[in-house]
């Protein structure tokens, strides 16, 4: 049976006032970016996006009403992962101010103690009609999420979004690997036995700076070395490459494996992202996490999949067309640079923005056929964004050593 099929219009009459501002999905209809939806049951919302990311938060829902009965299944776990909910809507606002723009996000708002959306119906329902509807939507969700991703722009990620609470206070990166898999050497984890048993096996096998897995999983432009880059410690990393034996790490569960394109072999990869206690429950700590995140996620997607900002990904599907006539024939030289950088451009006057990774304006000027000195920047990297006359004509990428 099928979503469309599953989907009624009637509303739980315990959550109708919750949701009767927002559409009921019926399929009838297209998903409108920007757009917030529910599933029949009320209980799984999906925010409709335009950018080649997708979040899922499975296990930061609040909701227990009484019609349906706690889970009782056999090695289940029923705490919920506090503050992920959060984070995850964080991201979204984070997203859109950053890009103007929409990731895909799905959100189980029962309580993991009546629904686990990160396990087979089975374990995940324990039996429960609703739940298992529920669980359909969830799966549906994501799933149209994917397809709208590969549409839009061939290939994505999917990211989904935990808490864990073991002893050493770091974020905890799953990509369906164990630790004693992630103890092996660089050359291993290159051979074609580990690329399979990868949750980012496509990427492995196109991503636009031919980096092999290792390199991928903990190297300079690794996912977990961008967060620990900003100041979120992170394993696999360059500078926390795997868990040490005895260490508790969590590779990745049901929802990395079903959308991630080890099983699938989809265009849709995926990361399991374990937030720890710290930056969960400390106030301070999870709004420095909440922009950081996206931050590194458009590094990330910048890096590895299409060669473009994310600030200007919309315009590939939306076709926008360039500002005035400008065509965006840029190159910046040398690249990596130590303490200058030159453009390659016909245009004679560019002002020329500089943006580290945090998105903060480091150096403006205005550009006329001279070196930008960029000694007194810090290593790492930047954006290079050009204007002229109000418009942006391009982003570049920066590293600076």
């Amino acid at each position: 049976m099928n979503l469309k099929k599953r989907i009624s219009d009637k509303v739980i009459i315990s959550v109708v006032i919750l949701f009767n501002l927002f559409p009921i999905i019926t399929y009838a209809q297209d998903f409108i970016p920007g757009e917030v939806y529910y599933d029949s049951t009320g209980y799984v919302e999906y925010r409709a996006g335009n950018l080649p990311i997708i979040l899922s938060a499975p296990h930061g829902g609040n909701l227990e009403p009484m019609s349906i009965p706690d889970r009782d299944c056999s090695g289940c776990v029923y705490t919920k992962d506090s503050w992920t909910k959060t984070i995850t809507e964080g991201m979204y606002d984070e997203f859109i101010e950053e890009t103007s723009c929409y990731p895909h996000v799905i959100i189980n708002l029962l309580h993991r103690k009546k629904f686990d959306a990160n396990r087979d119906i089975g374990d995940a329902a324990d039996g429960n009609a609703t739940v298992e509807e529920a669980w359909f939507s969830y799966h549906d969700f994501i799933n149209s999420a994917k397809n709208q991703v590969v549409s839009d722009y061939s290939k994505g990620i999917f990211l989904d979004i935990h808490g864990h609470a073991h002893v050493n206070e770091r974020i905890e990166l799953g990509y369906l690997l164990s630790g004693s898999q992630l103890r092996l050497s660089d050359a291993e984890l290159d051979t074609n036995t580990y690329v399979e048993e990868s949750s980012i096996k496509s990427l492995v096998a196109n991503n636009i700076q031919g980096y092999t897995h290792s390199n991928l999983l903990r190297g300079i432009e690794s996912f977990g070395t961008l967060l620990d880059n900003k100041g979120f410690p992170s394993v696999p990393s360059l500078t926390d490459p795997f868990p040490n034996i005895g260490e508790l790490y969590f590779s990745g569960g049901y929802n990395t494996q079903r959308h991630g394109s080890r099983d699938n072999n989809g265009s849709i990869d995926a990361i399991q992202i374990e937030l720890n206690t710290d930056i969960r429950f400390d106030t301070a700590l999870r709004e420095m996490l909440i922009e950081s995140l996206p931050v590194s996620v458009n590094e990330y997607i910048d890096y590895h999949y299409n060669n473009e900002f994310l600030s200007n990904y919309c315009n590939l599907i939306l076709d926008v067309p360039e500002p005035n006539g400008f065509k965006n024939e840029f190159n910046i030289y040398p690249n990596p640079a130590t303490t200058y950088f030159n453009l390659e451009t016909d245009l004679k006057e560019v002002e020329v923005i500089i943006y580290n990774n945090l998105g903060q304006v480091v150096h403006s000027e205005n550009w006329s056929e001279n070196n930008i000195e960029i000694d007194f920047l810090p290593s790492g990297y930047y954006l290079i964004q050009l204007r002229k006359k109000e418009s942006i004509l391009g982003n570049l990428k920066l590293i600076k050593y």
